[in-house]
């Protein structure tokens, strides 16, 4: 089962008196429950929002939109309320009485502790296509040398934070990652004889989607050099991946096959010429 990411970016709701609430938290067992009782207690309706703790932080943060129109006092109220508990170490807030209200409060965006950028796929789209539009077939070059430095940058960012052979074993899950971000839903066929080849199925490909829509037969090539980039950096060989599968053709998911680069493959006469040397 799959559930629907929102990124808290703003919130609208007409006619209502909104607020956006920053609480600092001091990371134990209860104090997430201590506030929850707060806000039921003073009829603030949580409309979205997150908590992040940590575990190698002492707090924790819950932030979120709210509708306080039906709540005494208001975010004023609020504030004094939750700075009341043993377990808060500060409030922040602001308020809009117009319905509308955009994230002030957070910044920069971060995915994994780095700085990131939040694009929407038409807009990612959009760039892909004018590459098209003004390169002509060049674009695929382009995009091919685009996408494939990404998907290496991603990999030495990995093996930074983790250590390469964690990387290496826990693959099925960094390839998860690529539905964490929005690009598909992603699933891993590993062979069962060998690390190679794999298969990556990739349902709902930001990118295949919108030239099936727009009745392109173009396959992937954002996705599949990124892939082929993450993927040769976390092994540390050269990989091609090829798709065999795609939605613009009709098929139901798209898929690529990550296999070894024949230049990483002896050929037969070339290791029968170093096992004579030997000899």
């Amino acid at each position: 089962m799959r559930y629907p990411k929102e990124i808290e970016v703003w919130e609208h709701a007409p006619g209502r008196r909104l607020v956006e609430v920053v609480v600092k938290i001091r990371n134990e067992k209860g104090a997430l429950a201590k506030c929850s009782q707060v806000l039921n207690d003073s009829n603030v309706n949580i409309l979205t929002g997150f908590f992040t703790a940590p575990s190698s932080s002492r707090g924790a943060f819950l932030s979120f939109f709210a509708d306080v129109t039906d709540s005494e006092g208001g975010l004023t109220e609020l504030k004094k309320t939750l700075q009341g508990l043993d377990v808060i170490e500060s409030v922040d807030g602001v308020a809009a009485e117009g319905g509308f209200m955009v994230d002030r409060q957070h910044f920069p965006v971060q995915w994994a502790g780095r700085k990131a950028v939040v694009m929407r796929t038409e807009a990612l789209n959009e760039m892909l296509n004018r590459l098209w539009a003004v390169f002509g077939t060049g674009a695929a070059t382009i995009i091919d040398q685009m996408a494939e430095a990404m998907g290496r940058h991603s990999a030495r960012e990995v093996v930074e934070d983790f250590g390469k052979r964690f990387a290496v074993d826990q693959i099925d899950e960094l390839i998860a990652t690529y539905s964490a971000l929005g690009y598909a839903d992603v699933s891993i066929e590993k062979s069962k004889s060998s690390d190679f080849p794999i298969v990556v199925n990739a349902r709902e490909l930001f990118e295949c989607e919108a030239n099936a829509k727009l009745k392109f037969r173009r396959r992937s090539g954002f996705f599949r050099a990124h892939l082929r980039g993450f993927m040769s950096g976390i092994f540390g060989k050269p990989l091609e991946v090829s798709e065999v599968q795609c939605l613009t053709e009709g098929d139901e998911v798209c898929s690529f096959r990550v296999a070894l680069s024949e230049a990483a493959v002896p050929s037969v006469t070339s290791r029968l010429a170093e096992r004579g040397a030997r000899a």
